[in-house]
């Protein structure tokens, strides 16, 4: 059974207090849950019939891949990790985080996960069941709650939150909507998508958004839609 206790605000959205789990208010460990599973519905339900480009698309990804073949190259590397050159290391293990020299980046979606199912199971000194990516998913929601009580959890629902966008975008089921307000207190603009496997940026000050400050800003934006009431004196 969870103890419930309060120790300030949550380490993920800012907005609420951290109760149940040390670092993270319920809100956000749910919302973790929510981000592994519609990330599974994406990459075996949705994008795996997504290779083939549609009309009017290039398959194209990002400049700097070389050679492009007649599918989406883009699609192709979000689903295997090994199809194009540079999503592995000198190990042949996946690259699991933006380069910081590249201004446009197409995660793997496996590889992502099993990064954050490995250092969950390190961090527990645990063997788990690995193999794809329905086990790792599943490690990864079954400890979703234990996460929740770690120091570095706002980076892991940063970590999903970015991979969530960017399986959305190369689905084509981004919405062309502003995703907010700039969280900058100075700048009064919106934020909008960039493309495929690049931030979120304001259109005023040009601050970009991606990982944990997508997750601040939708809450942001979740609390200003449900401003909280105040009781009657």
């Amino acid at each position: 059974m969870t103890t419930e206790v309060a120790v300030g605000k949550c380490h993920v959205c800012r907005q609420k207090d951290a109760t149940s789990v040390a670092y993270s208010c319920n809100d956000c460990v749910n919302r973790l849950i929510r981000l592994v599973r519609e990330i599974v519905v994406y990459a075996t339900l949705i994008l795996p019939f997504m290779v083939e480009p549609g009309r009017g698309m290039t398959g194209r990804m990002s400049p700097g891949y070389g050679p492009h073949s007649p599918a989406r190259d883009d699609v192709i590397a979000a689903l295997d990790p090994r199809s194009l050159a540079g999503d592995v290391d000198e190990h042949g293990d996946a690259v699991t985080r933006r380069p910081d020299d590249a201004g446009s980046w197409v995660a793997s979606i496996p590889g992502r996960l099993r990064y954050l199912a490995d250092a969950i199971a390190e961090e527990r000194d645990e063997s788990r069941p690995g193999g794809n990516l329905d086990t790792d998913a599943d490690y990864v929601t079954r400890n979703a709650w234990w996460l929740g009580g770690q120091d570095w959890v706002d980076d892991a629902v940063g970590d999903l939150t970015e991979l969530h966008h960017m399986a959305r975008q190369l689905a084509g089921d981004a919405p062309q909507r502003a995703l907010g307000a700039c969280l900058t207190v100075t700048c009064d603009g919106q934020v909008h998508w960039a493309g495929v496997g690049k931030p979120a940026q304001c259109k005023a000050c040009k601050r970009t958004y991606d990982g944990l400050d997508l997750v601040r800003l939708e809450a942001a934006q979740e609390t200003a839609a449900c401003p909280p009431t105040t009781k009657a004196g």
